[in-house]
């Protein structure tokens, strides 16, 4: 093989070793890139995330509330059972 062309194989191989090099190396910094994105948004996601919860618990201290209720009507029931119970007794005596 005459050394011109063994000198342009070596320059055809250093130049594709270099475009690989630079095509890892760009693919590389736009996944750098891309990774400091989504820690970026996991950062304001989990801001949000306790907005949210801040926002929403008292919509879940009305299980508590309506639990209360329910024990209020259960209570009045009984007291209203009871009333009758005593106007039939008082009323039946006469």
């Amino acid at each position: 093989m005459p050394y011109d062309t063994f000198v342009r194989w070596w320059e055809l191989g250093y130049g594709l070793g270099i475009a690989v090099v630079l095509i890892v190396a760009i693919l590389l910094i736009a996944i750098l890139a891309v990774a400091l994105s989504i820690e970026r948004l996991a950062r304001v996601a989990r801001e949000v995330a306790g907005e949210i919860e801040v926002s929403t618990r008292p919509i879940w201290s009305l299980a508590d509330a309506n639990a209360i209720v329910e024990d209020i009507v259960k209570a009045v029931r009984r007291a209203d059972a009871h009333t009758s119970a005593i106007a039939d007794a008082l009323g039946g005596s006469k």
